[in-house]
């Protein structure tokens, strides 16, 4: 696997595909402590728990420190979780697989169309929140082993192509057709 500064995510989500580019430098920056808080809270204790558990909780994980966050200081409010899944969910691409080939949707509109559900997607933001809070407080140097590490947690995959190279990189899928050798029987072509 090569891991370069174009790295992006790739995944299954439902029977769409996701393409999802991590959050940039100056994002991680603007919200560090919530990222750090988070992934304080879902890598501490047993190994076990960090590979079972902590991909499925993470984006419930990301709001509960953030109202921590919050309450410490005093505030309202979510502490800038629903700021960071806005911006996750902006970094996202839902890729629908249709007659013609493959659609690129961004996530309201695959959960609109009906390509995915919302729980889907609340699966994949999940591990997404869990990869960036594995990825982005990595050291540089550190990054392809902390991506390898939740790629293999995860199920997540990575790549250097954008996402019209991974769209235009899928399979096209093709529906049976009827011959007319066999009332019901269908050939694949």
């Amino acid at each position: 696997m090569k891991i370069d500064d174009n790295l992006s995510l790739v995944f299954d989500v439902g029977a769409c595909k996701g393409f999802h580019t991590p959050i940039s430098r100056a994002v991680f920056e603007a919200n560090f402590k919530i990222i750090s808080a988070t992934k304080a809270s879902l890598f501490y204790g047993n190994s076990s728990a960090v590979v079972n558990v902590s991909p499925v909780i993470a984006a419930l994980t990301l709001k509960d420190e953030g109202k921590k966050i919050a309450d410490s200081s005093g505030e309202d409010g979510d502490g800038g979780a629903d700021a960071i899944i806005a911006e996750i969910k902006r970094l996202t691409l839902i890729m629908v697989s249709g007659a013609n080939g493959w659609d690129m949707l961004p996530v309201d509109a695959a959960i609109q169309s009906g390509a995915m559900d919302a729980e889907e997607w609340q699966e994949a933001l999940s591990e997404l929140v869990f990869f960036t809070a594995s990825y982005a407080l990595a050291r540089k140097a550190d990054r392809p082993r902390a991506a390898n590490g939740v790629c293999a947690i995860t199920g997540l995959d990575t790549t250097s192509l954008s996402a019209e190279e991974f769209m235009a990189s899928l399979p096209i899928s093709k529906k049976p057709e009827t011959t007319g050798s066999k009332a019901g029987s269908s050939v694949p072509v």
